[in-house]
């Protein structure tokens, strides 16, 4: 039986609702009260005081704003019970803060959907970017697990150099534009001489250490996957022995990380070393120490401000390279001897010089400490009201992902949208004045790059008429303000090429479709990225967890002023014409150009062959292609790598696909076929997995059998909902785990001739060889005809 963390870990339900009762609270004090101007909130449950980061930041707040109002709401550690008062407190000070500051994994904020006024800042209690945390442990022993939601809805992060930001927002998944390169907080009293000095002679008196013996530090970090699993291996050195090697010129202090037991607690035979793990701070006991001893842990990077020797303690790094990984080789961490035997620790200490090169490690990770850290996150963050800039959503499960429905505060975002719409209508009007070419504009912002389906219909179109011009606009809106500059741009170039067309086609919303006033001339073509219709989408899940909301919706004119829309058969033509808003004699049945491709054998063949020649392992393998749907909060809910394992016991190898907006790493351990795309290792495919992909009607089309692994289908339908019945009409078994999963598969349960019979229903297949392309020329056609129609009314 999974133990009841297991299922916590693996259960995005149940990890939104451990903490239930505290985000309802949350959500209904934000609802009844306002934020608190200068009202500052610290948390933290693996401290019982304000002490590290967070001890210097209170600091500097008094110092820059003696009138803001600082509350800390504090636990020693995870399992230490929270008093009544602070249970009560909590939500109340969360929901009135104006920034609220962590410095350490903090689970009860996680389902917290921020309030768009307040920041959530994490002000993470190691420096540098040394072994994984987060995120960037997916695929590891103790990594978060798909579904996810820790740490995505942080508003800010601080970091200790420029060139670490991008780790950091890996480990938090959140996008880079977030984390900052501001400093950390406790290195400022690395640049104070006096306070270093102080430092040194309080260690030496509160420990009787005189000031001509050597202090050599040994402060490693832990084992285990956090502070309810930590461990250390107290056998690795024979401590007596050790000092006595070193003998009375030194003295050897033992700070044991604070998640683990200290050294003569549990070690209690020991006689020749001061344990120093009472000390909560390692500060003051790094500025007093000659030498520092260490493993993996981050002291690394603060005792190189000292500038002062370190030797390296790994007698397991190979084992901890595997369980817990490094963000750079760990070659690049070690500026001193390296020591894997305890019985050469002792001449690797007294031997040691001041180390080489720290100059080049110090900017690197570094590069942001300079004594001014703290005035810098109070000035820019802490005491600067959100508000006051342009803030992202920070929901729960969120991410580097910015969808387009209302995240931040609607009344600003439908002033954006009706500013939007007056200002594109402004820059359009005399655009108008051009004339109309035989000309035809495609246009996404769904792809990174030319989707086929827009290759293959411009070569149809110009097979059919070479006088017909063809331009293609596609690119993605970025994230952050500076790349939106440019996407503006590229917006001039869309609002040009739409004034001068007789054709504008898309595969999904486009402002410059639904937003501008056409009058006479141009003709809109809505070619929907997907086949069939499976998801709700669009118009239909308005005012859904899933879906846009209703005013920004309006504000937008979302999916207005579509003549023709396509779809690609029969059975789409009612939903298509709900979700995109359009009568229903307006949708046109004519599948994608797609469909050619997935029929043509010549490209088949190619296909297959170009994938085996990069993958040569696909070549031999009896290949499921898994692919799951796209999210909002960037997660999938099936653990990629136990699938993989699962399925490799009864013989079919795994490949994962996601959304190209899914940036998920799932670890070494899981396949994912890079430099190819669901569609053609639809080709190698021997069966298909998904969940509630609508890539499923191309492997339809192609006649594989199809398995769908829904664990969270009761919570999607409640968020989504489908135009078919899930539990009825799919081509394929509908199973919930793994395990049942692989027991289906093994059986053999899904077939061809389900997946067959299922393409016919939604999917138009065109007759032929496989040679030509009768879907692209159809649609070639639908355009030419408008082309030359000119058109003067609304088409029919």
């Amino acid at each position: 039986m999974p133990s009841l963390r297991s299922l916590l870990r693996r259960s995005k339900v149940l990890q939104r609702w451990r903490f239930g009762p505290y985000a309802l609270a949350y959500a209904w004090f934000c609802r009844i009260s306002h934020v608190h101007p200068r009202r500052i909130l610290f948390l933290s449950d693996s401290r019982g005081g304000y002490s590290g980061n967070i001890a210097f930041l209170r600091e500097e707040i008094a110092r820059q704003a003696p009138e803001a109002e600082v509350v800390g709401i504090f636990k020693p550690r995870m399992r230490a019970v929270r008093s009544i008062r602070d249970v009560l407190r909590l939500p109340w000070m969360a929901a009135t803060a104006q920034t609220i500051i962590l410095d350490d994994f903090y689970p009860l904020i996680y389902p917290f959907r921020i309030r768009p006024e307040t920041r959530l800042l994490q002000v993470w209690h190691a420096a540098g970017a040394f072994k994984r945390v987060g995120y960037s442990r997916e695929g590891l022993p103790g990594g978060p697990t798909p579904g996810s939601i820790i740490h995505r809805n942080y508003t800010d992060a601080t970091v200790s150099s420029e060139a670490i930001r991008a780790n950091y927002a890996e480990a938090f998944g959140i996008d880079i534009s977030r984390v900052k390169a501001l400093g950390v907080p406790r290195t400022d009293v690395f640049f104070d001489t006096d306070f270093g000095a102080a430092a040194n002679a309080g260690v030496r008196e509160r420990y009787g250490i005189a000031s001509s013996t050597r202090i050599v530090l040994y402060a490693p970090t832990f084992r285990g996957n956090g502070q309810l699993t930590a461990e250390f291996d107290y056998d690795a050195i024979d401590w007596d022995a050790l000092a006595a090697e070193l003998g009375d010129d030194w003295v050897l202090m033992v700070k044991m990380h604070p998640f683990v037991t200290p050294l003569l607690v549990a070690r209690p035979d020991v006689r020749s070393v001061i344990d120093v793990t009472a000390d909560r701070e390692i500060t003051q006991l790094l500025m007093a120490a000659d030498v520092l001893v260490t493993d993996y842990s981050s002291t690394i990077f603060e005792y190189a401000l000292l500038r002062r020797p370190i030797v390296f303690f790994c007698p397991d790094l190979e084992q901890y390279i595997a369980d817990r990984d490094f963000y750079y080789p760990f070659a690049d961490y070690v500026t001193g001897p390296l020591v894997t035997d305890g019985a050469f620790l002792a001449d690797a200490i007294r031997n040691t010089r001041d180390s080489a090169g720290q100059d080049v490690f110090l900017e690197r990770f570094m590069g942001a400490c300079d004594g001014h850290s703290s005035e810098r996150i109070v000035r820019e963050l802490i005491l600067n009201p959100r508000t006051s800039g342009h803030p992202s959503a920070a929901a729960p499960g969120g991410g580097a992902i910015a969808p387009t429905r209302a995240e931040s505060a609607m009344g600003l975002r439908l002033l954006t949208a009706h500013a939007a719409r007056i200002g594109l209508n402004l820059v359009y009007a005399p655009l108008r004045l051009l004339p109309r070419r035989r000309k035809v504009v495609m246009i996404s912002r769904e792809h990174q790059s030319v989707p086929d389906d827009f290759a293959d219909l411009e070569a149809a179109i110009i097979r059919a008429d070479p006088s017909v011009r063809v331009v293609t606009l596609v690119r993605m809106v970025p994230p952050g303000v500076i790349p939106k500059i440019g996407y503006a741009f590229h917006m001039l170039a869309q609002l040009y090429h739409v004034a001068t067309s007789r054709v504008l086609i898309v595969d999904t919303y486009a402002m410059v479709a639904s937003l501008l006033r056409h009058g006479q001339g141009l003709t809109v073509i809505q070619i929907w990225h997907a086949l069939g219709a499976f998801k709700k989408f669009g118009l239909s899940i308005l005012g859904q967890e899933e879906g846009r909301d209703r005013r920004l919706a309006k504000a937008m004119r979302m999916h207005h002023g579509y003549d023709i829309v396509l779809a690609s058969g029969e059975a789409c033509r009612s939903p298509f014409a709900e979700a995109l808003g359009t009568p229903a004699d307006h949708v046109v049945v004519a599948p994608l150009p797609r469909v050619d491709r997935l029929l043509s054998t010549g490209r088949r063949a190619l296909t297959r062959e170009r994938i085996h020649d990069v993958h040569p392992h696909l070549s031999d393998a009896r290949v499921a292609v898994f692919a799951p749907t796209f999210r909002l909060d960037g997660t999938v809910t099936v653990d990629a790598a136990d699938l993989s394992r699962a399925l490799d016991q009864v013989g079919v190898h795994l490949v994962v696909k996601v959304h190209p907006l899914m940036p998920v790493d799932f670890g070494p351990g899981v396949d994912t076929a890079p430099g190819f795309t669901t569609q053609e290792l639809l080709h190698v495919a021997d069966l298909f997995i998904t969940d509630y992909s609508s890539a499923l009607y191309e492997a339809a089309v192609l006649g594989i059998p199809s398995y769908f692994l829904a664990p969270d289908l009761d919570e999607y339908m409640a968020s989504r909902d489908f135009y078919l019945d899930y539990r009825r009409d799919l081509p394929g078994p509908i199973v919930r785990d793994v395990a049942a999963l692989t027991s289906s598969i093994a059986n053999s349960e899904g077939t061809r001739e389900r997946s067959a019979a299922f393409a016919e229903q939604w999917v138009r297949v065109p007759d032929g060889d496989g040679t030509a392309s009768p879907c692209a020329d159809d649609i070639a056609a639908l355009v030419l005809a408008a082309v030359h129609r000119r058109r003067t009314a609304p088409v029919g």
